[in-house]
């Protein structure tokens, strides 16, 4: 089954792996800014420059392994979408990806057809194209629509990155990790991956851009009706409602095994809340598109951060965000497109700008903000999420748009923080005082760590 050479077998099982360990680097820059360790685990040096291999790639293989899948469906010129196209080539099994049609092609697309797959056009709208890769599922045998953001396998393959950065820290739990957010499907397996460490006290700071906020809108929406329902449970009963909040805990996941199947692990409550009818998938995705198919909204609004555009969050990622620490917080495009310039700067390496907002947060010194405690001796983890959709004149054409050093203006929930010059400090006494307070000596970790650890 396997073609092009064929996938890495991991050891125990023999199943294929398509994604890649990818190293945790430290930065000396970023470390120096923010008084503490600042380690970022590259997912851009993924085969296909982002972490979408990972979730979508076990979702390919579980498909063509357990159901025989004989042709793979995607649709929309992504990161997702060119997932799915690497792992049909390595799996050998075709794929068709649906676009708009009348639609500018983004870079993506180039490599979505270099990895073999088959580009379609269907109607005028993602909304069309969806409905015609759905038309040709339907109508063909074999055929798998790979589509889901928070299915268990794709949560699965997206949890894999936490065992990587417990092995590459030694064992030692970051005082948080930072990671942008879009539909919540990373996010999902990060918090599923923490509980397989034991590391549920280690909170997740999600970042957006102010305009592609859903999942702190959501999350905001989804508290306050939680807080309504407590308040109502707590007027109806004779006591606290403290029993009713422990049971909402869901199983956590056991360190993954590639032999054991995915569902089992999940438990009865993550299956229950994982389990969905086709036709809720397709509403759910449906209004996942609906900003990007609204071509006259995106002309009106438009992104830099095309990444992290969502019209609504995958609902797993709001249940697992009920019971672990989760910070949401969304940054100016401005500071996005700040952060990717000066990771190119600094680390000679190119990233989509939705990618680049996580990295603003260290950058523009708010991790303080977030963490007051935060030592010099504590480690924090950027996921560098990657992202193909981006390039030299697309970064230099985003530049031009904004200001630089762009002024910080961070929204987390109904709090803003602002700081218009750099110069000014306005973040805890150990941040203002870090060029005093911190020697930029990268500790003495990850030197042993090697691909076969992980």
């Amino acid at each position: 089954m396997l073609s092009q050479g064929g996938a890495p077998l991991t050891a125990d099982s023999g199943r294929p792996l398509l994604h890649t360990p990818t190293p945790l680097l430290y930065s000396a820059s970023m470390s120096k800014l923010a008084g503490c360790n600042v380690w970022l685990k590259l997912e851009n040096m993924q085969p296909t420059q982002s972490f979408k291999i990972r979730g979508l790639g076990y979702t390919c293989i579980k498909a063509a392994l357990e159901q025989g899948a004989k042709l793979f469906v995607a649709v929309g010129d992504s990161n997702a979408a060119l997932a799915v196209a690497y792992s049909g080539r390595r799996l050998g099994v075709p794929v068709t990806v649906f676009v708009p049609s009348g639609v500018q092609p983004s870079a993506v697309r180039a490599k979505i057809e270099l990895e073999g797959a088959c580009i379609q056009e269907g109607g005028r709208s993602i909304k069309d194209a969806y409905e015609a890769a759905c038309a040709l599922v339907r109508q063909t045998e074999g055929a798998v629509l790979v589509d889901k953001a928070d299915d268990a396998a794709a949560i699965a393959g997206n949890a894999t990155i936490v065992p990587e950065i417990n092995v590459q820290l030694q064992r030692q739990a970051p005082a948080a990790i930072i990671t942008a957010v879009g539909s919540g499907g990373l996010l999902s397996g990060l918090i599923t991956g923490l509980g397989h460490c034991h590391w549920q006290q280690v909170p997740v700071i999600a970042v957006e851009t102010h305009n592609t906020n859903t999942f702190q809108q959501a999350l905001l929406f989804d508290s306050a009706h939680s807080s309504d329902s407590d308040t109502a449970a707590d007027a109806g009963s004779d006591g606290p409602a403290d029993h009713m909040k422990a049971s909402a805990q869901p199983s956590l996941l056991p360190p993954l095994d590639e032999d054991t199947d995915v569902d089992a692990k999940l438990g009865m409550r993550g299956k229950a809340m994982l389990a969905r009818t086709e036709s809720e998938n397709v509403a759910m995705y449906l209004s996942r598109v609906r900003l990007s198919s609204d071509a006259n909204r995106v002309a009106a609004e438009p992104t830099v951060a095309t990444c992290l555009q969502s019209g609504s969050v995958c609902p797993s990622a709001l249940e697992l965000a009920r019971i672990h620490p989760v910070v949401p917080v969304s940054v100016s495009e401005a500071m996005a497109v700040e952060a990717c310039r000066r990771f190119l700067d600094d680390h000679q390496l190119l990233i989509e700008i939705g990618s680049a907002a996580a990295l603003s947060v260290v950058g523009k010194r708010l991790v303080h903000q977030i963490i007051p405690d935060l030592g010099s001796d504590d480690h924090i983890v950027v996921i560098v999420t990657g992202g193909a959709n981006i390039s030299f004149d697309r970064l230099d054409s985003c530049r031009q748009r904004f200001p630089y050093p762009a002024p910080t203006i961070a929204k987390s929930g109904h709090e803003i923080f602002m700081r218009m010059s750099d110069s000014v400090l306005s973040a805890t006494s150990s941040a203002q005082n870090s060029s005093t307070m911190y020697a930029a000596t990268p500790p003495a970790l990850l030197l042993s760590a090697s691909p076969a650890q992980l």
